[in-house]
């Protein structure tokens, strides 16, 4: 049976990837031993490295005032990582809360600081209303999660936050699209669902936003730049897999074409759902609908399990909604290709038809 992977992280890594690292894994470039078994402080390894930031670089068009570290673990480390090297934030940060996983980061960071943080809660505004809010506040920082997974809400115009600078969670949307650099501070993201496999954190940020500070040896960002991102044994595999989905973005158009790919699959699944309104329900507002994540669900609650299981028999695996909201979640990653959208539909449709 043909499997279709739509899940929402760790996530589906494109075959051609898949075929390069498994060679790598078993010898890389014949020279007798494992990309697995690679010193950290070896010269090959220095050049991968180096080559992953190049490629970011290319790709996302990063200015060179910026530093790039890889970080090991998931992006919630960050919640603790930035307000350690930059306490002063806590005076001159607001929340832009859309979803789960900007309020946990929003109430770590009041734990961190010790101190009430100012936030602006999302609730199906106008953009240009949001915009009218975040601009009423004084604070010069402004945080937000680029697309929230679990609501399938995404932000994706930063330049139009005049006068804020951008502290962005973009573990779910990076390298899907380009954006301007002019007022983000700070990216970071997490790699497993558009960079590759868990076990390692992109980090991007402009190279005067940390202060120094008297932090342990692990946690002072100074390290992890001064020493390239070897400060300690880094996540090899994790940077290495990286290198290779980067190099297949390359290879395919970069992000212009991978951002026309990714509308065009979201639009043909959003246009199916609101086609069929009559059986569907989708709670994002159409203004800040995910590419990167469609939630949805049918308005008969009982045809829900029904369809996943039926997913499940017929090889359309991560299809369930977040556990705290249920539902159906397609996540249209990458690495999702226009064919597995179609399929899906074509089954969705049969489905459907059917009940």
């Amino acid at each position: 049976m043909k499997i279709n992977n739509f899940s929402a992280g760790p996530s589906k890594i494109p075959s051609e990837v898949l075929k390069q690292i498994s060679r790598d894994i078993l010898e890389y470039e014949n020279l007798g031993y494992s990309i697995l078994e690679m010193s950290h402080r070896s010269d090959i390894f220095e050049t991968i490295l180096n080559e992953t930031k190049s490629h970011l670089i290319e790709l996302l068009s990063i200015p060179d005032n910026y530093e790039i570290i890889f970080l090991q673990g998931g992006a919630t480390f960050q919640n603790t990582f930035i307000p350690s090297n930059n306490p002063n934030l806590q005076k001159d940060i607001v929340f832009l809360l859309t979803g789960s996983w900007g309020r946990k980061t929003y109430q770590d960071f009041r734990k961190s600081f010790g101190v009430p943080i100012p936030s602006i809660e999302f609730s199906n505004d106008k953009f240009n209303d949001l915009l009218t809010k975040v601009e009423s506040m004084n604070e010069k920082y402004l945080y937000l999660t680029s697309n929230e997974t679990i609501e399938g809400i995404q932000v994706r115009d930063f330049n139009k936050f005049k006068g804020k600078k951008l502290i962005i969670d973009m573990s779910s949307d990076i390298c899907s699209y380009k954006f301007d650099w002019d007022n983000i501070s700070y990216i970071y993201a997490g790699a497993q669902k558009n960079l590759g496999i868990p076990g390692v954190t992109l980090c991007i940020f402009e190279k005067q936003f940390f202060e120094s500070n008297k932090l342990t040896s692990y946690m002072d960002v100074n390290n992890h730049i001064e020493k390239n991102s070897a400060f300690n044994t880094p996540p090899t595999f994790s940077i290495f897999v990286m290198l290779k989905i980067l190099q297949w973005i390359v290879s395919i158009g970069g992000l212009k074409e991978i951002q026309k790919q990714n509308m065009l699959k979201a639009t043909n699944l959003y246009d199916f759902l609101d086609n069929n309104s009559s059986h569907f329900i989708t709670n994002a507002p159409i203004e800040y609908r995910s590419y990167a994540n469609i939630v949805f669900d049918f308005k008969d609650r009982k045809l829900t399990n029904l369809f996943l299981e039926d997913c499940q028999n017929k090889g359309f695996l991560g299809l369930n909604g977040h556990r705290s909201v249920g539902g159906v979640r397609v996540s249209n990653y990458n690495s999702i290709s226009e064919k597995m959208i179609n399929d899906f539909l074509t089954h969705l449709e049969s489905f459907i038809l059917n009940k």
